[in-house]
């Protein structure tokens, strides 16, 4: 029976580094994938601000050539007002030149405020270029940095299941299912030890006197009564301390 749980002991040792191997991987996976995806989420807000800045440069351009258009109009009509001799129609005539004019002026405004809009907007999307320049730079040395330490883990966590497999092979089936369960309850840790004052390493409630006299002869697998996890003592300890 000892040598079934320094079996279980050995392979919960591997299970802890492949483990602790598993989550450093995550950890520098997730962190690469969280900024890969800050960046695509910043890269689409950025292509949003450039179809608006797209969309504001071709209203200045068709207000631009509307004004001109106009400007046109306004300098035929003045030279029809020119040749103009009859008061009712050089009236009207003067009427269509204010009209333009007011006209013009309106758009003059709309222009200057959507360009001094523009310009500074231009400025926020050019800002935003170097972050995002910046970002990618950032990500690339992660992912080239990481990809080194990923190819590392995956290494090493190919060698532990490997490791793994061949303790597998001197555990029973029924109690190899039994460690897996519960290690999974309880994070790992499925075999544990009783110290010397008959604490169990696990929930460290104190395990019956008759268990721990049980556990110091190391003849059958025993459990802790209260966490349900495997239960072992040091083979130095050699005098029970209940009584």
């Amino acid at each position: 029976m000892k040598s079934l749980i320094n079996a279980l002991r050995a392979l919960q040792e591997v299970d802890r580094q492949r483990l602790d191997a598993e989550k450093e991987r995550r950890s520098i996976t997730e962190r690469v994938d969280q900024l890969a995806a800050m960046l695509a989420d910043l890269e689409r807000e950025q292509s949003d601000k450039r179809d608006k800045l797209r969309e504001a440069e071709r209203w200045y351009k068709e207000r631009e050539k509307e004004l001109k258009e106009d400007n046109e109009k306004i300098k035929r009509a003045q030279t029809r007002l020119n040749a103009l001799s009859k008061a009712k129609e050089y009236a009207a005539v003067q009427r269509e030149i204010e009209g333009l004019r007011r006209g013009n002026s309106q758009k003059e405004e709309e222009i200057l405020k959507l360009l001094a809009v523009m310009e500074e907007f231009k400025r926020a999307v050019e800002e935003e270029d170097a972050k995002l320049n910046a970002m990618r730079a950032e990500l690339a040395a992660e992912q080239a940095t990481t990809g080194v330490r990923v190819k590392e883990l995956d290494e090493r966590i190919g060698r532990l299941s490997n490791e793994y497999a061949s303790y597998e092979k001197g555990i029973p089936p029924e109690v190899l299912s039994r460690y897996r369960r519960i290690q999974k309850a309880w994070q790992g840790m499925a075999v544990v030890l009783v110290d010397a004052r008959g604490s169990c390493g696990g929930c460290h409630r104190s395990v019956p006197p008759q268990l721990y006299n049980t556990l110091l002869r190391q003849e059958t697998l025993l459990a802790c009564p209260y966490c349900n996890r495997f239960v072992y003592v040091e083979t130095a300890v050699e005098e029970p301390v209940h009584g």
